[in-house]
């Protein structure tokens, strides 16, 4: 292309651009969605891993649960609890962490949580 052609062909275009074309604001904006998406990806990856990876603790038997949750309770103390059943998928629940907050017949309060006594696989005492 010779001078005369690229002038003309950068004039239309320009003509083009202040004229004709409206800007909808989509291309500005892919990049930050690509971040956020990268980002949401890599916390479930995260996630995932996590719950993969989670071991059951060896089993404590009804008078030792009794013991540690007691002592925990009578001095404000947080706890760990490990429950026995398992989500949908067959993975673990998380471990549970607070303070024994209250019981009441066969449950008992750690942190916001209501646990069934029957479904404590493991607990312990959490020292700081």
């Amino acid at each position: 292309m010779d001078s005369k052609a690229n002038a003309t062909a950068f004039l239309r275009a320009k003509d083009f651009f202040e004229k004709t074309y409206r800007d909808r604001g989509m291309v500005k904006w892919q990049g930050f969605y690509l971040s956020d998406h990268v980002e949401d990806v890599a916390k479930y990856t995260e996630k995932a891993a996590e719950v993969e990876t989670r071991t059951a603790k060896p089993r404590m038997d009804e008078a030792e649960i009794d013991q540690v949750l007691t002592h925990a309770y009578a001095n404000h103390e947080v706890v760990k609890v490990q429950r026995i059943r398992r989500d949908e998928l067959g993975h673990l629940t998380p471990i549970v962490q607070g303070k024994v907050t209250g019981y009441r017949d066969n449950y008992i309060y750690v942190g916001t949580e209501m646990i069934a006594c029957d479904d404590i696989n493991w607990c312990e005492r959490v020292i700081r």
